[in-house]
């Protein structure tokens, strides 16, 4: 369905729909330019600054498992109220705190807010569209989760510079006050038919069943987790190889990193437009080939030109804007009666696998280049789930056409 016919009421929903899925991104990459300021405050390590970023990305995941059926039993519109009110109330107590351990309840309350909108955002665009046209509208949501993380800190650093490290909250916290007045105008109250159930019980497993048994989910859910940890590895390596080893600080480390936002964004915008041409799988494979392109890449980067990691790097952050939001939409395509307990389990899936697999290629020991190359690569596993999902659909097609003929 085309939003030009959609009903009004869908269509002015459309971007608080946008605006819930830029919270969970803004809310790692904002203040990364600040931690080293932010350390000096609570007088705390390194490490302990950044456990605020895994205790965000934890509670996300896990918030997701319970968003997503409280999402379909009241409604999108209750669950993403109750998500924004969360990333509200936990923006202001970060804006507030003066001890790490308030700072850490505050980025409890935005993960679990955050695991709220996302899980609404992706099953509300499931309610509304048919398949391929949700493909496309994920597409363009993935594209701004992938951009978010380039262009957060370069408005992070310039907040910091001018009002210190708590602008960012406060930041996340008027923009969480609008999103959230804009759903209560915008957005219909109405509760899924799950909620007229009387064994709501056995429901709730049935679809968790059917979701998890599902070959389709589970092979596009995993590309979504490599995809992710990609992206993770890239973001987190990204820093190093601009500050420590070429020399820029950290405010010309953002600019960099947000003209190569730009050009991930660029890539976004074309991915339904690719869509159209190939198809959901195809555009996948496509996005593989690009991540294999860039790790192929990072391994002849010149030692004593660093600044040349972000080429390929971004030629493989492409692959990843091509792949996030078409896996997601592959996942929940044959789920429009119960897409908010699926989103839910994808969005762990994709926070978790994403985690554990930037944690694990990091463990391997190897430089920054070798490691974001690696995880670059083992979206090679996409390529090939992809490619044997289209081999199995041809010979189907086949099959139907042999027995038509027969007739």
């Amino acid at each position: 369905m085309s939003p030009l016919y959609m009903p009004l009421s869908q269509r002015s929903a459309l971007p608080v729909i946008f605006a819930l899925v830029i919270l969970s991104p803004l809310a790692i990459d904002i203040y990364l330019p600040s931690l080293p300021e932010m350390t000096r405050f609570f007088s705390a390590s390194d490490s302990e600054i950044q456990l605020t970023i895994s205790l965000f990305m934890i509670c996300m995941g896990v918030g997701q498992l319970f968003a997503g059926p409280f999402s379909d039993i009241y409604g999108r519109k209750a669950s993403a109220l109750l998500g924004v009110g969360l990333y509200l109330v936990g923006s202001i107590v970060g804006a507030v705190s003066t001890s790490i351990e308030l700072l850490y309840v505050a980025r409890i309350l935005q993960g679990l807010g955050a695991a709220s909108c996302t899980v609404t955002a992706f099953a509300w665009i499931r309610d509304h569209f048919s398949p391929i046209e949700s493909g496309k509208w994920i597409s363009y949501m993935g594209g701004m989760i992938g951009t978010i993380p380039t262009l957060a800190p370069t408005l992070g650093g310039a907040l910091a510079i001018y009002w210190g490290w708590e602008a960012n909250f406060v930041f996340m916290a008027l923009l969480s006050a609008f999103i959230f007045l804009l759903a209560i105008r915008n957005m219909q109250s109405k509760v899924r038919s799950t909620t007229q159930d009387k064994n709501t019980s056995g429901l709730f497993l049935q679809n968790l069943g059917s979701i998890l048994g599902n070959k389709q989910f589970l092979n596009y859910s995993l590309s979504g987790s490599l995809a992710m940890g990609a992206i993770l590895t890239y973001a987190t390596h990204a820093p190093y190889v601009a500050i420590n080893l070429a020399g820029l600080n950290e405010f010309g480390f953002s600019l960099f990193f947000g003209l190569l936002g730009l050009m991930q964004l660029s890539a976004s915008l074309l991915t339904p437009r690719l869509i159209d041409w190939l198809g959901q799988r195809q555009t996948i494979v496509v996005g593989s080939l690009f991540s294999i392109a860039g790790a192929s890449g990072l391994l002849f980067v010149p030692s004593d030109q660093p600044l040349w990691f972000f080429a390929p790097a971004a030629v493989g952050a492409i692959g990843f804007n091509f792949i996030f939001g078409t896996a997601s939409s592959l996942t929940l395509e044959h789920f429009k009666h119960c897409a908010g307990l699926a989103a839910a389990i994808d969005g762990f899936a994709r926070m978790t696998g994403g985690g554990l697999i930037a944690f694990a290629v990091k463990l391997a020991g190897f430089d920054a280049f070798t490691t974001v190359s690696l995880a670059y690569a083992l979206l090679g596993a996409s390529l090939i789930l992809a490619g044997l999902d289209l081999l199995q659909r041809s010979e189907k097609r086949t099959n139907k056409l042999s027995l038509k003929a027969c007739r």
